[in-house]
C-alpha cells in the first residue's frame, strides 16, 4: 500500500495563481497532510519545485534515508498555461528520479467525490454539477464529468436543467436556475485521494501531463519557417 504521496498543484490562473506542495501520508485509508507550502502569486505556481523541496525536507523525506515518496501526485489542469508545465515537469521529474509512479488528476476528478454526495443531498432536481475556474481573455474553463472546455462568456449558453455550480468563477456565468456550491479548489488530501483512485484503476488511465483546454497560440510565420543555415 502507498503510504507516502508527494502532491504538486501549480494549475490556478490569473488572480487566483499560486504553487503548493504537499506531502501527504496514508495510514489505513486515512490521509493526513504531514508537510504543506503554498505560495500565491504566478512566480510562486512556476517555482512549485522549491516548494516540494522545502516540504520533503520539513518531513524528512528522502531517497538517502529510505523514506522517499511512493507516488507523486499532480494537479494537470485546467488552468495556467505556465503552471502546469512547471509542475507536471517537476513531479515527472521527481519521480523518475525516486522511481516511483506519477499520477495527474484533474481539479473536478479530485472535487468529484463532495460534488456527488452534495449532488445527491440536493435531490433528485438537479441535472449534474459544473466546475467553473478562471481563465483569461474574457473565458472561463468548465468541467464536468465528461471532460474540460473553454468558454467564452460573452457567448455561454446554459445548459437546460438546473445545475450545481462550484469553482472560484461560478459567478462569472448566469445560469436560469443554480445551486451554488462553495467548493473552488480541491485540497491536497482530495488530490491525492484522486490519484489513489487512478493508481488502482478506479479511474480512467490519464497522463500525468498538462490538460491544455486551449489550443496553442503559437503560429508559424506566414511565409514559412527560415532555411537551415549553410
Amino acid at each position: 500500500m502507498v503510504q507516502r504521496i508527494l502532491v504538486l498543484d501549480g494549475s490556478p490562473a490569473g488572480e487566483s495563481a499560486c504553487g503548493t506542495a504537499a506531502c501527504v501520508v496514508q495510514n489505513n485509508g486515512h490521509l493526513r497532510v504531514l508537510a504543506i507550502r503554498q505560495e500565491a502569486g504566478k512566480q510562486a505556481a512556476e517555482g512549485v519545485s522549491l516548494l516540494a523541496a522545502e516540504v520533503l525536507q520539513q518531513a524528512g523525506w528522502s531517497l538517502a534515508q529510505g523514506n522517499a515518496p511512493e507516488l507523486v501526485a499532480v494537479v494537470v489542469g485546467p488552468g495556467s498555461f505556465t503552471g502546469l508545465r512547471a509542475s507536471c515537469a517537476a513531479a515527472a521529474g521527481y519521480a523518475v528520479g525516486v522511481g516511483c509512479p506519477v499520477v495527474g488528476v484533474t481539479r473536478a476528478e479530485a472535487l468529484a467525490p463532495e460534488l456527488d454526495a452534495a449532488l445527491a443531498a440536493a435531490g433528485a432536481d438537479l441535472s449534474g454539477w459544473l466546475v467553473v475556474t478562471a481563465a483569461r481573455r474574457g473565458r472561463v474553463f468548465v468541467e464536468d464529468p465528461q471532460g474540460a472546455r473553454a468558454i467564452n462568456i460573452a457567448d455561454w449558453v446554459a445548459p437546460q436543467g438546473k445545475w450545481l455550480v462550484a469553482g472560484e468563477a461560478r459567478s462569472v456565468l448566469a445560469f436560469p436556475s443554480a445551486v451554488s456550491c462553495a467548493l473552488t479548489h480541491p485540497d491536497v488530501e482530495q488530490v491525492a485521494a484522486a490519484a489513489l483512485q487512478r493508481l488502482r484503476g478506479e479511474l480512467p488511465e490519464r497522463c500525468a501531463l498538462p490538460l491544455y483546454v486551449d489550443p496553442p497560440e503559437a503560429k508559424l510565420p506566414a511565409n514559412g519557417l527560415r532555411a537551415a543555415p549553410i
